[in-house]
């Protein structure tokens, strides 16, 4: 029967991403709150960074022998290319923030709560309907832990990836039977992902979601609830209790920007739901789309999320610099062209100006290049080249070329034409003042936003340029001062060399600055010493100074930083720009 209404309906769900089903483990709690929690003990360990990308990294089965092999064992061996997965930041940030908001939300949700068993009794449509007092307590008496955050980026850019290759870190489902002697009979979700539904209605999402716990639990929800006559208003208290039930420890839906403004009520009622998930029932939320549904969360769902340190992703594509030679660094490695292809300068320029930093497109790149070069006659003319790169992209990727040379150009006003790709200046502007807390933003777009209070800072720098500042002689306070401001001041990009620079510039001046403003009887010798000689005093007495008195800086100038900095870097009372480059490279 329940095959039959699937296929009758036209909400048929396609599960998007199957994890591991495991028994459950208790394991003991470092951290008070996750301790005598079921749903948290059974979990994996908190990994720490280098074991995310150790186990998160795909690599090519590769070796240098392998270029020796047949050319249609070669051919396929370059296939491996499209499931490669290199580690980068975004992929570090993304699990952090997951096993934070996983953990987190099963805080206020322990089974063995009497507050959490009290809600069944009551029932989810009254839960739902009564919402949260001004303490934050529904109905049953539970407070939520829970959080939300999106993911939005660049088509291409590897969102889903990132988001599933951390997800997959933890078992889908835990089975429970007994709990510290106790019986504890249970079928645990860690957590779900569902696709948003192609027509982007509500009703299609309380479908999928029912035809998901089907296929994960060998259960028959979708056959019991979903009836022809089946409401949204019915469904979504039983997608409430189902998700409380099970244990849900965090639900993804990919592909927002396929909500719809038109279907059962609008985009607006299916960001409402997710907001009572989040604050009512307590079940996290993440929201991945494209630049595209950046317009519908800066409305009522950023507003609701709590602020819980998690903050939303923005995943532009690469820049020219760091992470992009990182990146095509390490994709070179896997090369089974009989010749090597060193990568050149040319090369790397080449290839960013085919994909425009898009690592969907760059990975594609490579495999075609590698392929069409085996093609030669003769294996000693399998070579890359820039000229065979822009003949691959010119006659393989031609869907995307339009849209290539839109990035190329630059021009804002053609951008706004492909908000896939790049977001409207005034939806983002919007979408961050709305935001409930700093977002993470990484990739081209950094360069192009002017610093505010509501982009996250890049932690690693802000400490290292504190580390400088203080190296010479800033007090931790005074450290903090200038490193922030340094770090405001600048594109996100800018080289880290000049930063600290910067920082040690500031520094100095700021040392200086201090000699000059302090009292005159602070550094003009007292009358009283009989050693000094009276032309001497009687310079002091006119105001005449000493000609290595740092006071001299300010005399003469508007007495602006920079003005003031030239000067005492001509009295040698601090480096020049060339000395600092010697002190901190």
């Amino acid at each position: 029967m329940a095959r039959k209404l699937i296929m009758e309906n036209k909400y048929q769900y396609i599960p998007s991403l199957v994890g591991e089903q495991v028994e459950a483990v208790y394991a003991e709690q470092v951290i008070g709150g996750y301790k005598d929690n079921p749903f948290i003990e059974s979990l994996p360990p908190i990994f720490e960074d280098h074991q995310v990308i150790s186990k998160i990294a795909k690599y090519p089965d590769y070796n240098e022998e392998q270029r020796k092999l047949g050319k249609q064992t070669r051919l396929h061996l370059v296939q491996q290319i499209s499931d490669y997965v290199e580690p980068l930041q975004s992929h570090i940030l993304i699990e952090q923030r997951l096993s934070r908001l996983i953990r987190h939300g099963y805080k206020a949700r322990n089974p063995l709560a009497r507050e959490s068993i009290r809600q069944f009794h009551i029932g989810f449509d009254e839960i739902l309907d009564a919402g949260v007092d001004s303490s934050g307590l529904n109905i049953a008496g539970v407070r939520s832990t829970a959080a939300g955050f999106a993911i939005l980026g660049v088509s291409g850019q590897g969102k889903t990836t990132a988001i599933e290759s951390s997800l997959l870190l933890y078992p889908q489902v835990i089975h429970h039977v007994e709990y510290k002697g106790k019986p504890f009979i249970r079928k645990q979700i860690v957590w779900l992902k569902l696709n948003c539904p192609f027509d982007g209605s509500l009703k299609g999402l309380c479908f999928n979601f029912l035809q998901a716990i089907d296929s994960h639990l060998g259960t028959n929800y979708f056959q019991k609830f979903a009836s022809k006559g089946a409401s949204v208003d019915m469904l979504i208290p039983i997608m409430a209790h189902l998700a409380t039930l099970h244990g849900l420890g965090v639900l993804v839906i990919d592909e927002i920007q396929n909500l719809s403004f038109m279907k059962s009520g609008g985009a607006e009622r299916m960001l409402n739901y997710f907001t009572q998930l989040i604050n009512t029932i307590g079940v996290p939320v993440v929201l991945i789309g494209t630049f595209k549904a950046m317009r519908l969360l800066s409305g009522s769902f950023s507003q609701a999320r709590r602020s819980t340190g998690q903050g939303d992703l923005i995943m532009d594509r690469l820049t020219e610099g760091d992470d992009w030679n990182y990146f095509l660094n390490a994709l070179w490695r896997y090369q089974w062209t009989a010749r090597n292809s060193p990568l050149s300068e040319p090369i790397k320029k080449t290839i960013y100006d085919l994909s425009q930093g898009i690592v969907d497109i760059a990975v594609k790149l490579y495999m075609l290049a590698q392929w069409e070069a085996m093609e030669e006659v003769d294996p000693k003319d399998e070579k890359i080249t820039v000229g065979l790169l822009k003949s691959v992209a010119k006659r393989h990727m031609q869907l995307v070329q339009p849209l290539l040379k839109i990035l190329r150009r630059n021009d804002p006003a053609l951008l706004s034409l492909v908000d896939d790709l790049y977001p409207e200046w005034n939806v983002l502007d919007q979408y961050l003042k709305k935001s409930s807390e700093k977002v993470n933003i990484q990739g081209e777009i950094r360069t192009k936003i002017m610093r505010d209070d509501k982009i996250e800072q890049d932690q690693e720098k802000y400490i290292e340029l504190v580390k400088t500042a203080i190296d010479f002689g800033a007090t931790s306070t005074s450290a903090e001062q200038i490193a922030q401001r340094i770090l405001q001041s600048n594109e996100v990009e800018k080289d880290f060399v000049e930063l600290r620079k910067q920082v040690v510039e500031e520094v100095y001046l700021s040392a200086a600055t201090e000699d000059i403003k302090r009292p005159a009887d602070n550094t003009v010798s007292s009358k009283k010493n009989s050693n000094v000689s009276t032309a001497k005093r009687k310079q002091k007495e006119e105001g005449i100074l000493e000609i290595d008195d740092l006071r001299n800086a300010a005399r003469g100038t508007d007495k602006g930083s920079e003005a003031i900095y030239e000067k005492l870097v001509e009295m040698g009372s601090i480096p020049s720009n060339d000395d600092i480059s010697r002190l901190i490279i």
